[in-house]
C-alpha cells in the first residue's frame, strides 16, 4: 500500500486551477559532516542514513549546476529575489574560499534582475574574523543554533568526545554581536529541552539580544514519538514549556526579541497568512539540494523514514519546475487539502495548519494524519488566542464606542447630474466635496487590494508578506473602520500603491509591495490592534504612512512593528525604537508627523505635515526635507491667518478646502514668490513652498483644491477624449499644454478668478487694484482656454458640458467693472507671458 503523498492526482489538481508556488528558498547543504555530535539531530541520529554515502563538501559541478538552476527557475517565474540558506551538516566545514565561490557564482546566474539573499545557519564553534569579514562582505546574516545557559546547552550539544560546546558558541556569538558583525546576526535557534527550565533557557537567549528567536519543536512523528510526547490527549508538556516562555515574552514592554512561533501564531489569529511551514496552511517554497546534487524536500522530513526527502531528481539533469511537480511537494502547496479528516474537522486548522508536514507521519499511512504534536499545539494556540482577544478587550474597555461595522470593500460611486453641474460652476460644496472624498477612499481601497492580487500574481517575493498585511488591515477594520479610512485616505498611501502596481506589472525592481505592511502597521498603532508585522526599511529607514519614520541601523532592511497593550515599538538590527504615545511628537529615533490646525467661525481645517514620506508628492524634484520646529510655527500662523481670510470673505472655499485637504507637503521656495503643485495620485495633498503672505496662502489653497476636485471627478467621469497629439496655449504655463492639461489649469484658474472677484471688493489701495487685476487677468485667461476646449473636439460628452457650464459662469463676471489701472496691468502681465511663451516655444 502507497503511503500518502504518493497517490496524490496532481493532474487532477491542475485541471482543477492549482498551480504551484515557486520555490524561494534554496537550501545549500555544502556540507554533509558537521564537528558536533548533538544527541536529537535529525540528519544523523535519526531514521535518515544518506549522509554516510554523500561527498563530504559539495563539488564543484554540482555547485555550478545548483546556481544555474537558481538562475533558471528565477527567470522562468520572474522572481525579483531569492533566499539561498547555507546549510550542513556544519557549513563552515567548507571553508572560507568555498563558501566565497558558491555565493559569488549563484548571484552570477542569477543575473541583474533577481536579489540573492544569503543566510547561513551554523553551530558557530568554527566562527571566527576571517568568516565575519566575508559575511560582511557579501552581506551574508547568520543564524546560531544554541539551547540555553551551559548545561542546558551542554546536555546535547556536544563534541563527539562529549566535551561541551556552550563555550565556543558563546565566544562566537560575542564576536558576531560586536559592533562590527553585529548587522549580520539573523538570530538564534533553540531546541526545546522539556528537562531544561522554559523561562531560564528563553533568559539566556536574551543575553545576546537576538533581532529574533526560533524555537523548534524535537523531531518526530507517531512511530517514532518525540521525547516526553506520550499517546494521552490530555498531556501537553511542549504546549506548557512554550506557555512559560509566551507569558514573559508576550507581557514585557517593550520586546526584547521576535519569537516567529508565537509572532505567525498571533498573525493568524488576527486573519493573517504564515509565512512558514512551521504553522498555517500557507503552501510550502523551499527546496533543497544536497552535496551530491540530489534534488530534495525539507531535511527535517529525514526524521520520518530512511529516504523519505528523496526525489530521485538531480540538480544536472532536472529542472527545479520538475521538482514542483512531485505529488511529494504538491502536498506541502495544497493548504487544507493536505489535510487530515481530522485536521480539516478541527476549529483552529486555519492557525494550526497540520502542524510541520514532517511530524505528521505514521508508517505505513504517510503523511496524513495531525501532528504528533496535535495536543500541545490546541493547547498553545488557546493560550495564545485567549491572551490576544483578552489584550484586545482590554483595549476596547479603554476606548468607548471604538467597535463599528465595516468592510474592506469599495462602495459604488455615482455622481448626480445637479452635483456635476454644481462641481463644473467651480464650487462644488461640501455635500458633492464629500462624494468625490468617498470615491477617493474606494479607490485606495481598490488600489490596496491591486497591491496584493498583482504581488501574488506576479510571484514577488513580498506576495506573501503584502496578504499578511491586507488580511490585518481587514482584521483590524471590522473593529475600526474609521482608523483605516484615516490611513487609506493618506494621500501618499494612493501614490505608493499606484506605482507599486504599475511596477509590478512590468517586471520593475522598484516594485514595493511590502510596504502594504507599513500601512496595516499604522492601522494596528491608531488602533491598539495587539500584532507583530515585519515592514521594509530602506536604508534602516521605517516609514509609516500618516504617523512618520523610526530610524534604525543603515543596514537594517526589515523591522518588526510590535503593538501592545501600552503602545508600539520598532525592531531592527540590534536597535528598539519606541513610538511615542502621541505619534505626532518626535522621540530617540522616532520622527513623527505633525500638523497644523486654524478655525475661523463654524469652519475647521486640519492638515498632516507630510515632509518624510517618500511617496509624499510623486514627480516634484524640489520637496523640502524636515522641517525645522520654528518653521513649522511660522507655517501654523501663516495658515490661521489664510484661512480667517477664506472663512469670512470666501466661505464656500473654505468650505470645499475643508472637505478635501487633509496634507500639506512642504517645497523648496523659489527664488522669488511661491510654488504650489498637486497629484492626480496624492488626493488631498497641497505641496507648496510657504507663501509670502497670508492671501497668497488662501489663493494657493483655493487654486489647489480645485485641481483635486478635478481630479477626483475624473476617477469617476472622463471628460477628455484620448490625447491625440495635439498642443494649445496656456497663459500660466511656459509650455504648450495637451487637452488634459489645459482643462486642468482653466478649471483651476476658475476658482482663482473667483477668489480675486471677491477678494478684490475687500482690498484697499495697491492692494486692491492688484486683486482687481488678477481678477481680470485670469478671467480673460480661463475663458479664452475654455473656449479652446470646446473647439478642440477633444472633450467627452460630459466634457463638453462641464466646459460650457465654466464658460457661462465666467461669461457671467465679463460685464462687472474693473478699473483702468487694473486693466493695463492685467493686459501688461499677459503679453509679457504671450511674448515669452512664443519665443520659448514658436
Amino acid at each position: 500500500m502507497l503511503e500518502w503523498p504518493a497517490g496524490l492526482d496532481v493532474k487532477g489538481l491542475m485541471a482543477a486551477g492549482w498551480r504551484p508556488t515557486p520555490f524561494r528558498q534554496f537550501i545549500l547543504k555544502i556540507h554533509s559532516r558537521c564537528d558536533l555530535a548533538c544527541d536529537y539531530c535529525y540528519v544523523y541520529e535519526m531514521a535518515d542514513s544518506s549522509w554516510k554515502n554523500r561527498p563530504k563538501r559539495m563539488p564543484a559541478e554540482v555547485v555550478a549546476a545548483a546556481a544555474e538552476r537558481i538562475g533558471e527557475h528565477a527567470r522562468a517565474h520572474g522572481l525579483p529575489e531569492v533566499e539561498v540558506i547555507l546549510h550542513g551538516g556544519e557549513p563552515l566545514l567548507a571553508g572560507v574560499d568555498f563558501i566565497r565561490e558558491i555565493v559569488t557564482l549563484i548571484r552570477s546566474a542569477t543575473g541583474e534582475h533577481t536579489r540573492v539573499a544569503v543566510t547561513l545557519q551554523t553551530n558557530a564553534t568554527l566562527l571566527n574574523v576571517s568568516y565575519l569579514r566575508l559575511f560582511d562582505e557579501l552581506g551574508i546574516k547568520v543564524g546560531v543554533s544554541l539551547d540555553g545557559d551551559q548545561a542546558m546547552h551542554d546536555r546535547s550539544r556536544r563534541f563527539a568526545n562529549g566535551r561541551g560546546s556552550h563555550g565556543a558558541v558563546t565566544d562566537a556569538l560575542r564576536l558576531l554581536t560586536s559592533p562590527p558583525y553585529r548587522h549580520l546576526f539573523g538570530g538564534l535557534l533553540c531546541t526545546i529541552d522539556l528537562r531544561n527550565d522554559p523561562v531560564t533557557a528563553y533568559e539566556a537567549l536574551l543575553e545576546f539580544e537576538p533581532p529574533a528567536v526560533d524555537f523548534l519543536l524535537p523531531h518526530g512523528n507517531w512511530s517514532a514519538p518525540p521525547p516526553g510526547r506520550t499517546p494521552e490527549p490530555e498531556a501537553t508538556p511542549y504546549a506548557d514549556w512554550l506557555i512559560d516562555v509566551f507569558d514573559r515574552w508576550y507581557h514585557t514592554r517593550p520586546q526584547r526579541t521576535r519569537i516567529r512561533m508565537f509572532a505567525e501564531i498571533i498573525h493568524l489569529i488576527l486573519g493573517g497568512r504564515s509565512s512558514s511551514e512551521q504553522i498555517g496552511l500557507s503552501p510550502a517554497a523551499l527546496v533543497v539540494v544536497e552535496t551530491d546534487g540530489g534534488i530534495e524536500q525539507s531535511d527535517f522530513l529525514k526524521s520520518a523514514y530512511d529516504g523519505a526527502p528523496e526525489t530521485g531528481l538531480h540538480i544536472s539533469r532536472n529542472s527545479f519546475d520538475e521538482a514542483l511537480a512531485l505529488p511529494m511537494f504538491v502536498a506541502r502547496q495544497i493548504g487544507e487539502r493536505a489535510l487530515s479528516p481530522t485536521c480539516t474537522a478541527c476549529t483552529v486548522k486555519r492557525v494550526c495548519g497540520g502542524g510541520l508536514y514532517a511530524h505528521r507521519y505514521r508508517e505505513g499511512e504517510g503523511f496524513a494524519n495531525p501532528s504528533v504534536y496535535c495536543p500541545d499545539l490546541l493547547h498553545l494556540i488557546g493560550h495564545v488566542r485567549d491572551t490576544v482577544e483578552a489584550d484586545i478587550r482590554h483595549r476596547r474597555s479603554r476606548r468607548p464606542g471604538s467597535v463599528e461595522r465595516s468592510t474592506m470593500k469599495p462602495n459604488e460611486h455615482r455622481i448626480s447630474a445637479a452635483t456635476f453641474s454644481a462641481l463644473a460652476t467651480g464650487v462644488g460644496g461640501r455635500d458633492a466635496v464629500s462624494q468625490l472624498r468617498a470615491a477617493q477612499h474606494s479607490k485606495h481601497v481598490l488600489l490596496v487590494r491591486g497591491v496584493m492580487e498583482e504581488a501574488r500574481v506576479h510571484a514577488h517575493p513580498d506576495a506573501a508578506g503584502a496578504r499578511r498585511a491586507y488580511d490585518l488591515l481587514a482584521t483590524i477594520q471590522r473593529h475600526h473602520p474609521g482608523i483605516v479610512e484615516r490611513v487609506l485616505r493618506h494621500p501618499s498611501v494612493g501614490a505608493w500603491a499606484r506605482q507599486a502596481i504599475i511596477a509590478l506589472r512590468s517586471g520593475e525592481r522598484s516594485a514595493a509591495p511590502g510596504q502594504l505592511a507599513a500601512v496595516a502597521a499604522s492601522a494596528a498603532i491608531l488602533s491598539g490592534t495587539a500584532c507583530d508585522i515585519d515592514v521594509p526599511a530602506t536604508e534602516g529607514i521605517v516609514t509609516l504612512p500618516s504617523l512618520g519614520q523610526a530610524v534604525l541601523p543603515p543596514m537594517v532592511e526589515t523591522a518588526t512593528v510590535q503593538c501592545h497593550t501600552h503602545g508600539a515599538e520598532i525592531a531592527g538590527g540590534h536597535a528598539i525604537v519606541t513610538i511615542p504615545a502621541d505619534p505626532r511628537t518626535d522621540g530617540p529615533g522616532w520622527t513623527g508627523l505633525r500638523d497644523l490646525s486654524a478655525e475661523a467661525g463654524a469652519y475647521a481645517l486640519h492638515v498632516v505635515v507630510d515632509d518624510l514620506d517618500p511617496y509624499r508628492m510623486p514627480g516634484v524634484a524640489n520637496l523640502r526635507e524636515r522641517l525645522p520646529a520654528d518653521e513649522v510655527g511660522d507655517w501654523q500662523t501663516m495658515l490661521g491667518e489664510a484661512w480667517n481670510i477664506l472663512v469670512r470673505h470666501h466661505p464656500q472655499v473654505a468650505e470645499d478646502v475643508s472637505g478635501a485637504i487633509n496634507v500639506f507637503t512642504p517645497l523648496v521656495a523659489p527664488a522669488q514668490g511661491q510654488t504650489s503643485a498637486s497629484s492626480r495620485e496624492t488626493f488631498g495633498c497641497i505641496a507648496l513652498s510657504i507663501p509670502p503672505d497670508p492671501v497668497t496662502m488662501a489663493v494657493t489653497l483655493a487654486h489647489e483644491t480645485q485641481h483635486a476636485k478635478l481630479s477626483a471627478l475624473l476617477d469617476l467621469v472622463p471628460l477628455t477624449r484620448p490625447d491625440d497629439g495635439s498642443r494649445y496655449y496656456a497663459p500660466w504655463r511656459e509650455d504648450p499644454r495637451p487637452v488634459p492639461g489645459l482643462l486642468q489649469g482653466a478649471y483651476a484658474y476658475l476658482g482663482v478668478t473667483d477668489f480675486w472677484r471677491r477678494q478684490r471688493l475687500v482690498e484697499s489701495g495697491d492692494a486692491a487694484t492688484n486683486a482687481a487685476a488678477e481678477f481680470h487677468q485670469w478671467r480673460a485667461a480661463a475663458l479664452m482656454v475654455t473656449r479652446t476646449l470646446l473647439g478642440s473636439g477633444r472633450l467627452t460628452e460630459p466634457g463638453e458640458h462641464f466646459a460650457t457650464t465654466m464658460a457661462q459662469r465666467l461669461d457671467a463676471w465679463a460685464d462687472e467693472p474693473v478699473s483702468p489701472r487694473a486693466q493695463s496691468l492685467s493686459r501688461e502681465r499677459a503679453e509679457r507671458h504671450l511674448t515669452r511663451w512664443r519665443e520659448r516655444n514658436g
